[in-house]
């Protein structure tokens, strides 16, 4: 799919337009064969870059070719697959029109386009928006994983398999998020080092202000990274101890009920044995039965086993 939009200071709304325009963006959302042989032929682009573009595991990076700047960009998923946490698109700064190549239709162009300051003619504009909505959608997300798992810490004690489940998913965007944000950071650093972009100086300000947004957000995953992991230990080591519970008690009810079997299986054998004519040899051998009981529980509690 393949789609033209264009604002420009004259414009109040960003407008939908039926073919390309200078100065317009190009939105294209997992184009097929033929209309990447259209953007690679008529915006003279690289094609094997732009299907890297819809590659949804592509690590961030800048490539400058033939006067066209490619940014590669990874962003937290927000119910776009249920299998990853994170995905990539392309942002293409061409000689008349920026472009966007992704598979899926990501929640951020639709934040992009509801920016008063969003005008399809200032590229390095729409650029700069791009890497502060990457680096707000990361560091919220970060954050409402690690209230979670603050919350959930709170409440350790009542943990459950349920609450274990959701914690390793968490851990495994986590993970994922810190996969993304060592080479968004050289990427942002980068940018800042290209001549060819002509960036103002409130602009290069920006994007150093967002390298240490990144970089905090990065720290505050390493932190509930921390957490998640000591979380586990605990709920490992509990798991541990209440099984070697239950298992001493089982140990100690089969001893107990042992005794009882050994001493009238002894009396149930065709030999002679003392007292076994005596009419309250029941009784005393419940008596005994009951004293080793005994026994047995205080053996048990001396060693701290129950």
């Amino acid at each position: 799919m393949i789609e033209y939009y264009k604002k420009t200071s004259k414009d109040e709304i960003l407008l939908k337009i039926e073919k390309f325009s200078k100065d317009c963006w190009i939105k294209s959302i997992d184009p097929n064969e033929d209309e990447l042989k259209l953007l690679s032929k008529k915006f003279s682009l690289d094609k094997e870059l732009l299907k890297d573009g819809l590659d949804i595991y592509e690590t961030p990076r800048i490539v400058e070719e033939d006067s066209n700047f490619y940014f590669f960009f990874r962003v937290p998923l927000n119910g776009n697959s249920k299998e990853e946490s994170t995905s990539s698109f392309l942002f293409i700064i061409s000689k008349n029109c920026v472009i966007t190549l992704s598979k899926f239709d990501l929640e951020i162009f639709h934040k992009i386009s509801r920016f008063k300051s969003f005008y399809t003619d200032k590229k390095t504009r729409i650029l700069l928006l791009f890497l502060s909505i990457i680096s707000k959608s990361f560091w919220e997300s970060s954050r409402d994983i690690l209230k979670s798992v603050r919350k959930n810490k709170i409440n350790i004690s009542q943990f459950e398999n349920k609450d274990l489940f959701k914690l390793v998913i968490q851990e495994d965007v986590l993970n994922d998020y810190l996969y993304s944000f060592s080479p968004l950071i050289d990427m942002y650093t980068h940018m800042l080092k290209i001549k060819s972009i002509e960036f103002k100086e409130e602009e290069k300000e920006d994007i150093e202000d967002l390298i240490v947004d990144l970089n905090q957000t990065f720290n505050t995953c390493r932190t509930a990274l921390k957490n998640m992991s000591t979380m586990r230990d605990y709920y490992s080591a509990t798991l541990t101890n209440n099984l070697n519970k239950i298992i001493n008690l089982l140990t100690i009810f089969t001893i107990v009920l042992t005794v009882p079997t050994v001493i009238s299986s002894m009396y149930g054998m065709n030999i002679k044995l003392p007292f076994q004519n005596n009419p309250y040899l029941f009784f005393f051998l419940l008596l005994l039965i009951m004293v080793i009981w005994l026994l047995i529980i205080l053996f048990f509690r001396k060693k701290k086993v129950i």
